[in-house]
């Protein structure tokens, strides 16, 4: 084998390594946080969950640190019956509450797109039409941006709603 041909081998061999090295690190020690998501991680040798103060890449220990995140975007829960909406309400998750959420509900990457049972839908659906009237610190109601409009019509002396009497 000629020279020029060994010296070739050689750089496709290290540029292969290293691709196969940084794919590997890549799947192994480097998560993601979109910018509309709140990122936790939990590490496994202390038991502790600290929130990540910064969307984008991070980088932690394989095996021993999991990241995991929570969709903060809101979202338009509702109760429907027979096709038909009998209520809604727009909420959003609050980040202050993310301990106490996750002390009730698991660790896990909360995706409102998620159509699973128990999904994060789901949970804040339950919480959002909770009747007792108690307030969730991880859960914010927002103000409904629907208008209303007023039904009322005038009655006149014919009793038929709407009808002008002459």
């Amino acid at each position: 084998m000629s020279l020029f041909k060994k010296i070739v081998a050689g750089i496709v061999g290290v540029f292969v390594t290293a691709l196969l090295v940084l794919f590997i690190f890549r799947i192994g020690w480097v998560n993601y946080v979109d910018n509309y998501e709140l990122g936790y991680k939990f590490d496994a040798r202390t038991g502790r969950i600290s929130v990540l103060l910064h969307t984008g890449y991070v980088i932690t220990a394989p095996f021993l640190v999991s990241v995991h995140t929570v969709d903060l975007r809101p979202m338009q829960l509702c109760i429907s019956a027979n096709k038909r909406t009998l209520n809604c309400r727009l909420v959003k998750f609050n980040s202050e509450g993310l301990l106490t959420f996750v002390s009730w509900h698991g660790r896990g990457d909360y995706d409102i797109d998620s159509e699973v049972t128990g999904s994060l839908r789901d949970i804040m659906k339950s919480y959002a039409f909770d009747g007792s009237g108690t307030t969730y610190p991880f859960l914010t109601v927002l103000p409904s941006s629907s208008v209303s409009v007023n039904m009322s019509q005038e009655h006149t002396t014919t009793g038929v709603p709407g009808a002008v009497s002459r």
